[in-house]
């Protein structure tokens, strides 16, 4: 990084920004008690996620169902979209890491695999006016890990990949980073346990949002 100090920050948001798993887990239990199919729990939801809802609705749709994914993806967004914004908890140390910084001067934006319509649905209602852009699925970009989107944010941004962290809580969003050429922060208070994440070839992890203003990048 000697010579390119930070001037992009790129942000996952499931898990990253705000713990959606509560809400998440709901929607796919809905899609499988409507499809009479076994339910799971938050805690297994926690293993599903990462590459977006139609990933984690195959993993958590018995294997001789999986077929009638479209099914269960039509009744998680009829859920997801009547209770999308009753439970946005925001971790603790997000507002002040992202005021600063904006205080500094570095554009935010937010690459996420959740479908584009409700990820800008959170942003605008959690975080409005904070983000320069949000990047969700469905909108010309492959899912991450392809770094399509990331690079496109720094292109807008008029920065280089490697001028930009991007941040996430799993190997989803470290692989995206490394794909792009960026420089990936791993975030242990979201939704991949920090035992797992440890086995990862990451760059830098952080433990609470503050640390990422100690890393001596920005």
């Amino acid at each position: 990084m000697e010579g390119h100090k930070i001037k992009a920050v790129i942000f996952d948001l499931d898990g990253t920004l705000i713990d959606t798993i509560y809400e998440l887990a709901n929607a796919g239990n809905y899609a499988l008690t409507r499809m009479g199919c076994p339910t799971w729990t938050v805690q297994d939801y926690r293993t599903f996620v990462g590459n977006g809802i139609t990933r984690l609705l195959l993993r958590s749709l018995p294997e001789d169902r999986r077929t009638e994914i479209d099914t269960a993806r039509a009744y998680f967004d009829e859920y997801y979209d009547r209770h999308v914004l009753d439970t946005t908890p925001v971790y603790d140390g997000i507002p002040e890491l992202l005021s600063e910084l904006k205080s500094r001067g570095i554009p935010l934006a937010v690459n996420t695999n959740k479908a584009h319509p409700f990820a800008q649905r959170i942003i605008d209602h959690v975080f409005p006016g904070v983000f320069e852009r949000v990047v969700g699925e469905k909108i010309g970009y492959p899912r991450k890990p392809e770094p399509d989107a990331a690079l496109a944010l720094a292109e807008m941004f008029g920065v280089r990949p490697e001028e930009c962290i991007f941040a996430g809580d799993s190997g989803v969003d470290l692989n995206t980073a490394k794909n792009a050429g960026m420089v990936s922060v791993l975030c242990s208070w979201g939704f991949v346990y920090k035992s797992v994440l440890m086995e990862m070839d990451y760059e830098y992890m952080i433990d609470r949002p503050e640390e990422m203003l100690k890393l001596n990048l920005i």
